[in-house]
């Protein structure tokens, strides 16, 4: 069984039918272990502001934008009861099962993965979910990454230009390159498909 690694926007969040069209998405690859990384959204628009007002140091607003990705969780392990919430690759590996979506504690796994020295990531805000949902699915051997996004992507774009239209962080094309293969999705559209990108 196949491991898929799938970031969730933070901004698809206000998706009424949000359930709905993720379990359409997740069906696409139907016996595979689907692995949720969700973003921050509007929860983390908020530690940007409060890096200003407070000023915060990167390191600071890094940590308190990470922790702000635990709130965005805990809504769509409401919105997916059948969903499961874990930490590492042993809670994952326990798990097991491709009908029970993965929702992965962000904040657990990057401190542990910081105690043992293994996370590369910079602390700082050209690093988003995008990029650490690509580090998680290498460090986790993923088959796959797929980028849920509000946009589609706009022609045969290369991993530098889309981070320069910002249709993923500034950091996303230094650790990409590690992840099998990387994939796209127009959550918005009436259909969403998941489009073959890079690897």
């Amino acid at each position: 069984m196949a491991l898929v690694a799938y970031k969730l926007g933070g901004s698809l969040l206000l998706l009424s039918d949000l359930a709905a069209r993720l379990r359409a998405v997740l069906d696409q690859r139907p016996d595979d272990q689907a692995l949720i990384v969700v973003g921050g959204g509007s929860a983390t628009d908020v530690v940007r502001e409060w890096s200003v007002a407070h000023t915060l140091n990167e390191v600071e607003s890094h940590w308190l934008a990470v922790r702000s990705l635990s709130l965005n969780r805990a809504l769509v392990h409401r919105l997916l009861p059948e969903s499961a919430e874990v930490s590492s690759r042993a809670d994952a590996l326990r798990q097991h099962a491709p009908r029970t979506p993965l929702l992965l504690d962000v904040e657990a796994c990057l401190l542990a993965a910081e105690r043992e020295q293994r996370c590369s990531l910079p602390k700082c805000w050209d690093v988003t979910s995008d990029s650490i949902a690509a580090w998680i699915a290498h460090d986790w051997a993923a088959e796959e990454l797929v980028l849920l996004k509000s946009t589609g992507l706009p022609g045969e774009q290369t991993l530098g230009e889309a981070a320069g239209r910002g249709l993923v962080d500034p950091h996303f094309p230094l650790v990409a390159p590690g992840v099998l293969r990387v994939s796209w999705c127009n959550l918005r559209e009436a259909a969403p498909q998941i489009r073959p990108w890079c690897g």
